[in-house]
C-alpha cells in the first residue's frame, strides 16, 4: 500500500507535534486525528517518511529489541573450568562469569549461560533451574487433556476408545485450565520444574472431579501453590545440612545453621499442614455435597424407576391385546372363505381362538 500524501498543513503540524512529542504513534494519531492508527498504517508511514526526510529523530512505542550475546573467550573457559561445579546456581554462575552481581533472573546473559551450560558441560545444568521466559497457554485438544491424564494420573485412556463418562472428565479438565487463575499462578513459575509440578499436581487432583465449584477449583490451585513452596522449603533444608556438614566444627557458624535448619524445618510443617488441612476440607465438602446430591438423585432415580416399571407393564397389556385382536381379525377372515377352504384347513373360528 502506498504512503499517504500529506498537505502542507498537515507537514507543519507533524513538526509542531514533534517539538512537543517526538513519538511516532502520536504524531501519526494527532496529525490524522484517529487514535486506531499507529506507525505501521500507510498514514504512520508517511509521518515516518517526512520525518527521516527531514532528519529529525523520532521515537517508538516499540520495546527495543534484545540484542543476544556472544561469550567471550575468558567467560568460556570460566565456565569449562573446575571453578564451576555441579550443584552450583546457574545465577551465581551468571555474575561470576560477567563479573556483575547485577544480573537477573531470566537476562540474556543469564539465558546465554544456561545455553552454554546445557550444550557443553549437561552435568553442571539442574533439571530445577532450567527456566524459561515462554507464557503457558492451555490445552485445546481432547488429546492433550488425555495424555496429560495418563502421564501424571497413571491412567491409560484412549481418544477413539474413551468412554462417555471420562470424555466429559477430559472436556471439564481442559475447563480447569483455563482458568484465569490457574494461568496467572502457573505462569509466576519461570522455572520450569516448578511449572511442571504446579501442573501435574492440579491435573491429578483435578481431572475425575467434573462437578468442582469456583471455591473448591480455587483451593485446589491454592493447594498446589503449597506442593511448590514445600518443594522449595525441602531444597533449602538439604543445602543447609550440607553447610552444616561441610563445617569445620566452626561453633558460631554450626549454631547459626542449626537455627537456620530449625526455623525453615519449622516453616516446612507449617506448609504440609496447610496442604493436609485444605485437602481435608476439600474432601470433606465435596463429598457432603455428593452425598445430598445422591440422596436426592436416590429418590429421583425411585421414582424413575417405578414409572418405568409401570410403563413396561402396561406396554405388555397393550401389546397382548393387540396381538389378541389381530388374531380375532385372521379367524374371522378365515370363516368368511367357503366351505370347500373351510374343510381343507380342518379349522373353525372357535378352534383358532
Amino acid at each position: 500500500m502506498n504512503n499517504a500524501q500529506l498537505t502542507d498543513q498537515q507537514k507543519n503540524q507533524i513538526q509542531e507535534e514533534f517539538s512537543k512529542n517526538p513519538d511516532l504513534k502520536h504524531i501519526t494519531q494527532t496529525v490524522f486525528n484517529d487514535e486506531s492508527l499507529d506507525g505501521r498504517s500507510k498514514e504512520g508511514r508517511a509521518v515516518r517518511a517526512f520525518l527521516i526526510n527531514n532528519n529529525l529523530t523520532f521515537t517508538t512505542t516499540l520495546a527495543a529489541r534484545v540484542e543476544e550475546i556472544e561469550l567471550e573467550g575468558g567467560q568460556k573457559e570460566f565456565l569449562m573450568s573446575n571453578n564451576v561445579e555441579r550443584g552450583m546456581n546457574a545465577l551465581e554462575i551468571t555474575r561470576l562469569a560477567f563479573k556483575d552481581r547485577e544480573i537477573q533472573p531470566l537476562s540474556q546473559q543469564h539465558r546465554t549461560v544456561m545455553d552454554f551450560l546445557r550444550r557443553y558441560r549437561p552435568e553442571i545444568v539442574d533439571d530445577n533451574e532450567m527456566i524459561t521466559n515462554d507464557k503457558w497457554s492451555p490445552p485445546k485438544s481432547l488429546s492433550r487433556a488425555i495424555k496429560k491424564v495418563n502421564d501424571w494420573a497413571g491412567q491409560k485412556f484412549d481418544e477413539i476408545s474413551i468412554q462417555t463418562k471420562q470424555k466429559k472428565m477430559m472436556e471439564t479438565l481442559l475447563f480447569y485450565l483455563k482458568s484465569p487463575r490457574f494461568v496467572h499462578f502457573i505462569n509466576q513459575y519461570s522455572i520450569i520444574a516448578d511449572r511442571d509440578l504446579f501442573e501435574s499436581e492440579f491435573v491429578r487432583t483435578v481431572w475425575d472431579k467434573p462437578d468442582l465449584t469456583n471455591d473448591e477449583l480455587n483451593l485446589y490451585i491454592t493447594v498446589c501453590t503449597n506442593y511448590v513452596r514445600q518443594k522449595h522449603i525441602q531444597q533449602r533444608i538439604d543445602k543447609l545440612n550440607t553447610m552444616l556438614n561441610d563445617t569445620d566444627n566452626e561453633r558460631d557458624l554450626t549454631l547459626r545453621l542449626t537455627e537456620l535448619i530449625k526455623a525453615t524445618s519449622e516453616e516446612l510443617n507449617q506448609c504440609e499442614k496447610r496442604i493436609e488441612s485444605l485437602t481435608k476440607d476439600l474432601n470433606g465438602s465435596r463429598q457432603a455435597r455428593l452425598k445430598a446430591r445422591g440422596e436426592q438423585n436416590g429418590s429421583i432415580a425411585a421414582l424413575v424407576e417405578a414409572f418405568q416399571e409401570k410403563e413396561e407393564r402396561d406396554r405388555m397389556i397393550m401389546m397382548a391385546e393387540m396381538q389378541n385382536k389381530l388374531i380375532e381379525e385372521e379367524a374371522d377372515r378365515l370363516e368368511s372363505m367357503d366351505d370347500y377352504k373351510a374343510r381343507i384347513l380342518g379349522i373353525s373360528k372357535k378352534e383358532m381362538l
